[in-house]
């Protein structure tokens, strides 16, 4: 399965990287920083349904999905185009991504920049911080109950928000128990990688109205964005439709054009 075989590539780089730089290091480098943007509330404040552009470099079923990738210049655009923050994908081995690139995306944008990867220990929280997040992805999936518990207050000690990503009734369940404050619902099925936009508008029904909504995967266009929108969701995370669109700025436009 290939979600087992990124979590056992996962531990091992996590091995290497302590080594490299220890925790005690990735401490020092935290105390010096400013304190990290306010992620949930960048996309609760909005009006309709927010947008989180996703820096994707590639994809481990469709390889590279941007020859001429630059992640400044779709930050850039991202922000131009009316995003609300920033999703950067840190995992290196199957999609190619950079924990290098967070920093300079917050400082050209402003915008908050949510850490995505496939986060197992603590060591990536501090990780996470120390090169600039204002707030990780933690997935129920690949976490027992009591790591959750564990990485998202974590996660909150440091300032940042944790992102809790949900696939079913059952997860949800979990994350809400363990208090997660913002969560995502992600349409694509992890075992047949199936994506399907009415997972996110059936849970959203469960969700409290005090809890920040995400959707995830499949969002393509500005009707799925209203059917969003109408489940009371708050934001949806959006990658391959605005890395392989012409112009990323003007999908984005296309995309919120149903707020004007």
């Amino acid at each position: 399965m290939l979600l087992r075989e990124i979590i056992n590539n996962k531990a091992e780089q996590l091995d290497r990287d302590q080594k490299q730089k220890p925790l005690a290091l990735l401490m020092e480098i935290i105390a010096r920083q400013d304190s990290p943007l306010l992620f949930g509330q960048a996309l609760a404040e909005n009006r309709g349904c927010s947008i989180i552009a996703e820096i994707k470099r590639a994809s481990p079923l469709k390889g590279e999905l941007n020859p001429g990738f630059d992640p400044l210049g779709l930050a850039e655009a991202y922000c131009r185009g009316g995003a609300r923050a920033i999703s950067v994908i840190t995992e290196e081995r199957y999609f190619k991504g950079n924990r290098s690139y967070m920093a300079p995306v917050k400082q050209k944008t402003g915008l908050p920049v949510l850490c995505k990867d496939f986060i197992i220990d603590q060591y990536q929280v501090y990780e996470a911080r120390a090169n600039g997040a204002d707030a990780l992805l933690l997935i129920v999936a690949i976490l027992n109950k009591a790591l959750l518990g564990y990485l998202l207050q974590l996660t909150r000690f440091l300032g940042m928000e944790p992102l809790v990503e949900v696939h079913n009734i059952d997860e949800l369940e979990i994350a809400l128990k363990a208090g997660a404050g913002t969560i995502g619902i992600n349409n694509r099925d992890l075992t047949t990688f199936q994506v399907d936009l009415t997972t996110t508008l059936e849970l959203s029904r469960q969700v409290p109205d005090d809890v920040v909504l995400v959707g995830e995967s499949g969002i393509n266009s500005r009707e799925d964005l209203m059917k969003l929108d109408e489940a009371g969701v708050d934001a949806a995370l959006i990658g391959e439709a605005l890395i392989k669109a012409v112009d990323p700025e003007a999908k984005l436009k296309t995309l919120l054009n149903y707020k004007v």
